[in-house]
């Protein structure tokens, strides 16, 4: 999302610097390279009364009348004069700039400048003064530097103040296109961003999430959108709850006829003779695992909902491993291989032990099914440190044929298995591994599946501890 974000920004932001430059130095370009008539007429009558105040200055007062004339105005007004007879200038006890003296002798002389042009911020005019032109050394040709404007105040306390020319224009224009941007592209992506918050709630399992009273009213179309992901949410919500409560109840209606069935069995097993003995115990065989279908589905069923009255204490979880670790040891020595805790770790966990019991002794009996002949079912036990906090590690290993990588994020879903004929023969229900992760998940933890590098299927429980 902060790729996309930075992408809007960019793409906009660029827009304008791309549009405005181009257009700013156009307009540059083709501004007035000379004052208009009445604005130079106006110019050059200022001049000349300047220039005639100083002449009758220079004829009152002499030197020290024109110094005082020259002080007064630029006193009043921050004019600077300076008078020169032919390219000297009259000396009135005041220095003299340079770029004065360059600009008297373009008055005096029709050869070009050998100095660089003047700074654009700086206004320097020059007038002769014919009248006067040639008379026993007076003044006859006046130059003018103006004030310079001040410069304008800095946009923020840290900024220096900005000064004058095109490229800080377009440093400013820049900025104030920058700040709009920012806010343009933050009010396109916050909502994409509280949409894609909210699929991930619905990818983790939380359909009550809803996203359309906080993207606005219709008119918009990402309203809109959020309006058609809440009814997709609500949906997919209904065919939920609607699948759920269908498990639920025929698990519930199937207890009474299967409780009956088995009483019939006994009796039938009463009354038969010896060559019913083998089809009563196939009955008996295949009723008891309806029954265990049954507790699993109702169990599941009832993990899906939460469990709100859910009995919270604190429990050994390495003396949990160990007893069921020692019960797992009877199915395994039928296969001829072995179940040992490779790395073991002393903590207590608090949670639901019976939630937590059922996980690990599906998951454990799952990889004794799984595992080769002869081959150990290893476990090991860790607390570590991540960026979630310290977490409890459980990995259970087993040496069998793997997973397809296709078949590893389907897993923990009810009634999947990898292999159909394979898993119906193991006595499985394809429920126990969904047990273990709801049950997992509300403990807050986390169980994943992979397969190892040399052949087998690791499944580790994350749990905060």
């Amino acid at each position: 999302m902060r790729t996309l974000f930075l992408k809007i920004f960019l793409s906009f932001w660029l827009t304008i610097v791309l549009m405005g430059v181009p257009f700013y130095f156009l307009a540059l370009k083709n501004r007035p390279e000379h004052f208009s008539p009445a604005m130079r007429d106006f110019e050059i009558q200022a001049m000349t009364r300047y220039g005639d105040e100083a002449l009758a200055a220079w004829d009152t007062g002499g030197k020290e009348g024109l110094r005082a004339y020259l002080e007064t105005i630029e006193g009043q007004s921050g004019i600077r004069l300076y008078l020169f007879a032919g390219s000297t200038s009259v000396p009135v006890d005041r220095p003299v700039p340079a770029k004065a003296r360059v600009k008297a002798h373009q008055m005096n002389t029709d050869a070009p400048p050998q100095t660089p042009a003047f700074p654009p911020e700086e206004k320097w005019l020059g007038l002769r003064l014919t009248s006067r032109s040639g008379l026993s050394g007076a003044p006859d040709i006046l130059v003018l530097q103006l004030p310079m404007a001040p410069f304008p105040p800095p946009i923020l306390p840290l900024l220096p103040p900005m000064w004058s020319g095109p490229w800080n224009n377009i440093l400013l224009y820049s900025l104030v296109g920058g700040l709009v941007c920012y806010f343009l592209a933050r009010s396109l992506t916050a909502p994409i961003q509280r949409l894609r918050e909210a699929s991930n709630r619905i990818a983790r399992g939380d359909f009550t999430v809803r996203v359309g009273p906080e993207l606005g009213s219709s008119g918009r179309e990402v309203a809109d959108l959020g309006r058609d992901f809440d009814t997709m949410a609500e949906r997919i919500e209904e065919l939920l709850m609607s699948k759920k409560l269908l498990l639920r109840d025929i698990s519930h209606e199937l207890r009474s006829p299967l409780a009956r069935l088995n009483v019939a069995l006994e009796l039938a097993r009463q009354r038969a003779g010896e060559d019913a003995r083998q089809p009563l115990e196939r009955i008996e065989r295949e009723s008891g695992r309806l029954n265990e279908l049954i507790g699993e589905l109702l169990t599941l069923t009832r993990l899906e909902d939460g469990v709100q009255n859910l009995v919270r204490n604190e429990f050994s979880l390495n003396g949990l491993l160990e007893l069921i670790v020692a019960d797992a040891l009877y199915e395994a020595r039928h296969r001829h291989c072995q179940v040992r805790i490779t790395e073991f770790e002393s903590m207590m966990l608090y949670g639901s032990r019976e939630l937590i019991r059922r996980a690990l002794e599906n998951m454990v009996r799952n990889a004794v099914r799984a595992t080769e002949e002869n081959s150990t079912v290893e476990i090991t036990l860790a607390r570590k440190d991540g960026p979630e906090g310290r977490r409890v590690i459980i990995r259970i290993r087993d040496h069998g044929p793997g997973v397809p990588v296709a078949a590893l994020e389907h897993l923990f879903e009810p009634f999947f298995r990898v292999d159909d004929a394979r898993d119906r023969q193991s006595g499985g229900t394809g429920l126990g591994l969904a047990i273990a992760e709801q049950a997992v998940r509300l403990h807050h933890g986390t169980i994943t599946a992979a397969n190892a590098e040399q052949g087998g299927l690791i499944m580790t429980i994350s749990l905060p501890g």
